[in-house]
């Protein structure tokens, strides 16, 4: 015993001194990082913060603020919320490099309690076990590169099905005025569904043929108007108002955001409920859907996969996989529409690339039209679909750029501001794809997808339904713009970055391909 404590008392008295040492520079480590300034930022108002100065669009706003102020790192507060805005690739670096788990987090907003299920969405789940199961079975069941190369066909299908639509409005082989993103919409609300319950609003006849209407499915409707909703709900200031002044609610956003949770739960309830009698009775599924997988996960563990976790999956996949993608697709037209050359060009290396005889593009055909690439990346870099990236917030203190950002701050990056810094391209705010050939500029620089541990999952699905759908409408039709005017640029406002005012243009089937798409 006596040996014991002897060896007791030596193993103290010389781990002690280490143990001192690495206490004195914790706190060492900490004092400094407390004692260095808050970022710059204008002086804010009692209890309102800086939201009277956020005036829309905010990306736009925010870098005008930070340009004011002479800073990378900009300070502000909404409401009682301390917010940080970083607006160049060496501060974007840090807080999604070196301090990535520091920014893991995700703020908790009072709309997305309500509009995402109690923030159980991956999007909105804070970093965790919670969401490491969700990406996980996400990315297994759907997003991974052989889940969306299992469902190529269904995605092709959709895409021609909107271009057979298109072709039918054209009567005559003539030319027809088309209103784009509620047909893209449809498009990708079926492209998704599909790959989530093998669901679709698109109707075929007993010989496999393509129903007559050209208009665009009521659901299809329901559910784009109820993903603008959401955007629009969860980026307004509401969510900073002092509790008592949300309980007054005020304008009656409260009110809008339950009915539209409501309606959205009951929309997914019925699809887990028509999946769930598949299973049942024991129908073979044609193929394993996210549902699916989900409802086979919840039999073995029912807590960990009630049907509240299963809606938050399905309702993460629906609105993340159709807007920001219709969103990109929408700004790609217009800017091809402002720059025939460049449409021209992208024609001719889908042509030389498909040859003869003549078809239709397919997904193998994607990684061969480089230039077709090159537009999306250039699109993405000029009009990002998320432009302040999602919010992320600090769960520990940190230091960037030698400011002290302190534990439960709001990060937002200002990916709309790097991507049109003169310093880092040239040209900045001109739409130029070329700088993307060859695989010039790709990666860091360009942040539409994040980095880190919260980089968006879906980057391998969205490109290739962007290419997809983009790549075929370039192929099949001769496009124009309304009038002699450019395709109005203007930004709209919230969340993501849709247009200001929706694309129509003339679009005119070509030649062979119109034969092709008629049958």
């Amino acid at each position: 015993m006596d040996a014991l404590n002897n060896i007791v008392v030596v193993a103290t008295v010389l781990l002690l001194p280490l143990l001192l040492l690495t206490l004195l520079q914790i706190l060492r480590r900490h004092g400094t990082s407390r004692n260095l300034p808050p970022p710059p930022g204008p002086t804010p108002l009692p209890v309102v913060g800086h939201l009277h100065l956020m005036k829309k669009p905010l990306h736009r706003t925010l870098a005008r603020l930070a340009a004011r102020h002479g800073s990378a790192v900009l300070r502000l507060r909404f409401g009682s919320r301390p917010v940080v805005v970083v607006s160049s690739v060496q501060a974007a670096e840090l807080c999604l490099g070196e301090h990535d788990a520091a920014f893991a987090n995700r703020p908790h907003l009072p709309s997305g309690r309500i509009l995402f299920f109690d923030w159980s969405t991956m999007g909105t789940a804070n970093h965790g076990p919670f969401w490491r199961l969700a990406r996980r079975v996400t990315t297994a069941e759907m997003l991974s590169a052989s889940r969306v190369r299992s469902f190529a066909d269904v995605h092709v299908r959709e895409v021609r099905a909107m271009a057979r639509r298109l072709c039918r409005a054209a009567t005559g082989g003539g030319r027809a005025r088309v209103e784009l993103k509620s047909r893209l919409f449809e498009l990708l609300f079926n492209s998704i569904m599909g790959m989530i319950c093998e669901s679709t609003t698109t109707n075929y006849d007993a010989n496999g043929k393509l129903e007559e209407s050209t208009e665009v499915s009521k659901e299809a409707r329901w559910f784009m108007e109820a993903a603008e909703e959401a955007v629009s709900l969860s980026s307004r200031s509401w969510d900073f108002l002092p509790a008592p002044a949300r309980w007054l609610d005020v304008g009656g956003v409260g009110r809008r955001l339950w009915r539209l949770r409501e309606s959205r739960a009951e929309f997914l309830q019925g699809l887990i409920e028509e999946q769930r009698k598949e299973v049942e009775k024991g129908t073979p599924a044609r193929r394993r859907t996210l549902i699916s997988a989900l409802l086979e996960l919840q039999n073995k563990d029912p807590e960990a996969f009630p049907d509240k976790i299963i809606r938050s999956y399905c309702i993460s996949a629906l609105e993340a996989g159709t807007i920001s993608t219709v969103d990109t697709i929408e700004w790609a037209m217009s800017l091809l529409l402002n720059n025939p050359d460049v449409m021209k060009k992208s024609r001719d290396e889908i042509d030389a690339c498909i040859g003869q005889p003549v078809r239709l593009l397919e997904v193998a055909d994607l990684p061969k039209l480089q230039y077709l690439r090159s537009i999306i990346l250039e699109t993405l870099r000029l009009y990002p679909a998320v432009p302040l990236l999602v919010p992320r917030e600090s769960s520990a203190d940190c230091t960037i750029l030698g400011y002290h950002i302190p534990k439960g701050t709001i990060l937002l990056v200002n990916a709309f501001a790097i991507h049109r810094d003169p310093e880092l391209w040239e040209e900045a705010g001109n739409f130029i794809p070329e700088r993307f050939e060859d695989g010039k500029k790709e990666g860091k620089m360009v942040l539409p997808f994040g980095m880190g541990r919260r980089r968006c999952p879906a980057e391998n699905l969205g490109m290739q339904m962007a290419g997809l759908v983009l790549g075929t409408m370039i192929q099949c039709f001769d496009w124009e713009r309304i009038g002699e005017e450019h395709v109005d640029m203007a930004e709209g406002s919230g969340v993501t970055m849709p247009k200001k005012v929706p694309l129509e243009a003339i679009c005119q089937p070509r030649g062979t391909l119109a034969d092709i798409l008629s049958k």
